[in-house]
């Protein structure tokens, strides 16, 4: 198995690829994959993280972050409380995939132990016998009066609940992809057993949501990375025998995620509200050019404030910024004298552009990412105070 090692947000380098695996990842928009003769490709612009693998080739991308650091994002955006009391312990010497694995298995390790939830379900069937109650209408429609088999609707106390099938799926998603050690694996195939009854959720379908209680508390942080698992995963088909496989995520979306969370909540603490993707403004009377910044802070009877989460800034400033005109159009729009653009820290540093001709002040924010989550926290509450004093 030949072995490749990317570095997401590196300089452009040259690698020895097959054409489908070059193929796979500009199709996948992993990297952009230019040809260069001689079974070598240049890779540039890295823009996912994780691990794919095909024809007999397969690449990992680690992440300019420490994976834990990845991980705090992930489960903050989700849920702010979540991290306080459960955050996911994980190892600095894995692989994205191997380090989603063994915190996996830990986790549903430890729902096994205390007992997996149970609830009743309503099952709809034709039974050979009357169990439950006889749903005449069905009877009548679909067996045309006879007596058997009869159409019957009745609860039943199972494990095959939507906690449990997250589960159960998450788990053989993980089986299926090649990517992971033997040990691991093993351990995760032992697991398997644990599911008798439970069905696996429909591939392509929406995950079911889950309303937590003091029944099913203890399931979150399993849960947690059963979602991440199934929403990042996927083992296809691409020619013939040919198979790809693919654990990735999408660094911009994480890194907009988390600052729109978290910046929401903030300005909320400070005063009015805050509304991320807000939806029907545009910059035209004709509305035909749709405006959806990342976030807008909301007073009693006007915007405050407009925020955009850019994870990374144009490689070169020698041409027209695009973020820049993007928060000025913002600004022109909604009436406002300033706009702010947040950074990953290394991207782009903080700085101040005044806009000639306009009295409009587009502001630009460095975040720090390798801060440990506390002193992230705090860093992003000191961001809301000064987006909320810039006004």
């Amino acid at each position: 198995m030949r072995q490749l090692e990317l570095q997401e947000s590196s300089r452009p380098e040259r690698h020895i690829l097959s054409n489908d695996a070059a193929s796979m990842l500009n199709r996948l928009r992993i990297a952009t994959v230019t040809p260069e003769g001689g079974g070598e490709w240049t890779v540039a612009n890295v823009r996912k993280v994780g691990v794919v693998r095909i024809d007999g080739q397969q690449i990992l991308i680690r992440p300019k972050v420490p994976i834990s650091r990845l991980f705090f994002m992930m489960q903050y955006a989700i849920c702010p409380k979540f991290w306080l009391s459960d955050e996911i312990q994980l190892g600095s010497d894995k692989n994205l995939l191997s380090a989603m694995a063994v915190a996996f298995l830990q986790q549903i390790s430890n729902v096994r132990r205390q007992g997996f939830v149970q609830g009743y379900e309503t099952f709809e069937e034709a039974r050979p016998m009357v169990r439950g109650r006889l749903d005449i209408a069905a009877q009548i429609s679909r067996r045309g009066g006879l007596a058997l088999p009869a159409q019957v609707v009745y609860d039943e106390f199972t494990i095959d609940v939507p906690e449990n099938r997250l589960l159960f799926s998450a788990l053989h998603r993980l089986l299926k992809l090649p990517m992971l050690d033997s040990a691991t694996r093993s351990g995760l195939r032992k697991l398997t057993q644990s599911f008798e009854g439970v069905t696996l959720l429909v591939p392509g379908q929406e995950l079911p949501t889950i309303h937590y209680t003091r029944l099913n508390s203890r399931y979150r942080p399993a849960l947690f990375l059963s979602e991440m698992i199934l929403r990042n995963s996927s083992v296809e088909h691409v020619k013939g025998q040919l198979t790809a496989s693919a654990f990735l995520f999408d660094m911009w979306k994480i890194f907009e995620d988390f600052v729109t969370v978290t910046l929401a909540n903030n300005l909320a603490d400070i005063s009015g509200k805050a509304t991320r993707q807000e939806t029907g403004a545009f910059l035209d009377k004709g509305a035909t050019l749709a405006l959806r910044p990342d976030l807008v802070w909301h007073g009693a009877d006007q915007q405050l404030a407009i925020i955009d989460a850019k994870y990374k800034a144009p490689e070169s400033m020698k041409y027209p910024n695009g973020d820049i005109y993007q928060m000025l159009a913002y600004c022109v729009r909604f009436g406002l004298d300033g706009g702010h653009l947040v950074y990953a820290q290394g991207q782009e540093y903080t700085r101040v552009h005044d806009i000639i001709g306009h009295q409009t002040t587009i502001h630009c924010h460095a975040v720090d990412l390798a801060l440990p989550p506390s002193a992230l926290l705090r860093q992003m509450s000191k961001l809301a105070s000064t987006i909320a004093g810039s006004g």
